[in-house]
């Protein structure tokens, strides 16, 4: 297997969305973002169906919730994986950060 998907973040227990390890955090929250508004739009279009005409049959709409369910859990890994970065970064920020010790023993 390549060595980059061996590092990628699988965090879901089904089919999974590969994240390339090496994706800043702008990038993950850009394509969390994507998705999150196609799931915005396929709801508005589906609370806009006239089922009346039957037009919209139980498989249609089984199909939807899958692909909703999709991509939700991708928006969630992508988000988890931002979380991730800021954390790992904030980590890396307090290693760096200078220790400032005071004059003298800390009595008032």
């Amino acid at each position: 297997m390549d060595k980059r998907l061996e590092q990628a973040n699988c965090l879901t227990e089904t089919d999974c969305l590969l994240i390339d390890p090496r994706s800043d955090r702008e990038t993950l929250l850009d394509n969390a973002e994507m998705r999150l508004d196609a799931i915005k739009d396929l709801m508005f279009t589906l609370s806009t169906m006239n089922g009346r005409d039957r037009d919209l049959t139980s498989v249609d709409l089984s199909n939807l919730a899958t692909v909703a369910r999709y991509l939700m859990g991708d928006a969630s890994d992508l988000l988890v994986a931002a979380r991730r970065i800021d954390a790992h970064q904030r980590v890396a920020a307090s290693a760096q950060a200078p220790v400032v010790r005071r004059a003298g023993g800390g009595h008032v």
